[in-house]
């Protein structure tokens, strides 16, 4: 028993030896996964620019994000220049990633600021520049002015919100202060970029018409739709005036019962066409008419196109191309509409468009208006073609004038306008009078978020 206890003592070290070894392996084996993980996580921190194995806690006044972004913004400008890029393309990536907003909208502002400056050397000799030269270059002067301010100023925001991160660091009198004003700062913040973002809008040339045309003409419903486009008129009428816009009556057509045919109105004033550009389409009325017996409600239409007036036309217009024909107007007036003929019938042949005009009691004022329908119609129809949106504008703009396409529902007897477009609701009565404000402000709203999002897809692409 001893020989076997003795022989198995060796056995027994020998087990042990080998237990001790594969632990002694094991411990090695940890300890070169724990070095290589912290090297890893050490490698890991720097690439992003981050202090190894530094969490700073929620007291601190700012985020691990925010102190991320702070370093990626110095980081970009630093590798911007040891990319061999100017000083001012480097300040400009430096500013965007600083703003959180895209190079292109940086460098836009940079050249808007070199177009600033040159405009105003220009206009401080303007003796040598005509009113109109001079009327344009400082409406530009002051669309650019305003984007430069506004991205001044909201550099100048990202700035103190930066200092008063900074502030917020601390745990004294000082730092509350800066809490509370940094809630302020990122609400100004935001409101900046809202207006920053909208000003760098392209500009639609159309919207600095100061004189648009309104044709205004009845469609489905008989002679109801006839009076519901005399009640567009004074509507219009009443919106101009609530404007302080000039509104004219270039000419109207009637039926031998005195209802309307066609109307046109001349509008005049600054961003004329702006305010009046979304009032083209059909207009539907829900309404029991003045020509009804039975009590029943009737659904008619008009349509209503918007054509602007511009200054600096291209249209290549020549009154030769124009035939005229006159003839006796007709209806009240006494012997002078009834005897000589004042009214002017139009056809520019070249296009085919034909115009009647019979409102003024001279043949040479009717003339002259038939002229300048004659030439806002060529300037729309031109203006379309370029846009290479619609085949004419009047056609896009009023439809079929079927009761399905409408842009405005106006129900009498639940007292409500419904505007499609924006599906909301207004107070009928508001809207017959002429209150058309609201509508409008709403609809600039919409074409700004379309415009923008047109903007987005054109910068991811």
């Amino acid at each position: 028993s001893h020989q076997m206890a003795a022989s198995a003592q060796p056995v027994l070290f020998r087990r042990n030896s080998g237990r001790s070894s594969v632990r002694q392996q094991h411990v090695r084996l940890l300890l070169i996964w724990c070095f290589g993980a912290a090297a890893a996580l050490t490698l890991a921190s720097r690439l992003l620019f981050v202090k190894p194995l530094s969490f700073p806690s929620a007291c601190q006044g700012e985020s691990w994000q925010a102190r991320l972004h702070s370093k990626v913004c110095s980081t970009v400008a630093r590798r911007a220049r040891a990319a061999k890029v100017s000083d001012e393309e480097a300040e400009q990536i430096e500013e965007a990633a600083r703003l959180e907003i895209d190079i292109l909208f940086v460098k836009s502002v940079y050249e808007s600021r070199q177009q600033k400056e040159r405009l105003e050397k220009e206009l401080e000799d303007a003796g040598s520049l005509s009113q109109k030269e001079v009327a344009k270059k400082a409406k530009v002067l002051s669309r650019v002015s305003e984007l430069v301010n506004l991205y001044d100023d909201l550099l100048n925001t990202v700035g103190q919100i930066e200092e008063a991160k900074e502030l917020a660091k601390g745990d004294d009198e000082l730092a509350e202060l800066a809490n509370l004003e940094l809630s302020d700062l990122k609400e100004q913040r935001a409101a900046l970029l809202e207006r920053f973002q909208v000003a760098m809008l392209p500009t639609d040339p159309m919207d600095e018409a100061k004189v648009a045309i309104i044709e205004i003409r009845p469609a489905a419903g008989g002679d109801e739709a006839s009076l519901w486009a005399e009640d567009l008129v004074s509507m219009y009428t009443k919106f101009c005036e609530t404007e302080g816009l000039s509104c004219k009556l270039l000419s109207k057509s009637t039926k031998d019962n005195g209802l309307v045919v066609e109307a046109s109105l001349e509008v005049s004033g600054e961003e004329v066409y702006s305010k009046m550009k979304f009032e083209s389409g059909t207009h539907r009325v829900q309404r029991v008419p003045a020509t009804e017996t039975a009590g029943r409600t009737h659904t008619s239409t008009a349509t209503v196109a918007v054509m602007p007036e511009l200054d600096d036309s291209e249209v290549a217009f020549n009154e030769k191309d124009i035939e005229f024909k006159f003839m006796r107007a007709g209806g009240k007036g006494g012997q002078n509409v009834n005897k000589v003929e004042t009214a002017c019938h139009a056809k520019h042949k070249p296009s085919g468009i034909v115009v009647v005009c019979r409102q003024e009691r001279s043949q040479l004022l009717n003339k002259n208006i038939a002229i300048k329908l004659i030439a806002a119609k060529l300037q729309a129809q031109d203006l379309e073609a370029k846009a290479s949106a619609r085949s004419a504008m009047r056609k896009s703009q009023v439809g079929s004038g079927d009761r399905s396409e409408k842009i405005r529902t106006y129900n009498f007897k639940d007292n409500r306008c419904s505007d499609h477009r924006i599906n909301q609701n207004f107070p009928l009565g508001q809207v017959i009078g002429g209150s058309l404000q609201e509508p409008v402000r709403l609809l600039r709203l919409l074409e700004q978020q379309e415009k923008l999002r047109e903007l987005e897809e054109s910068l991811k692409n």
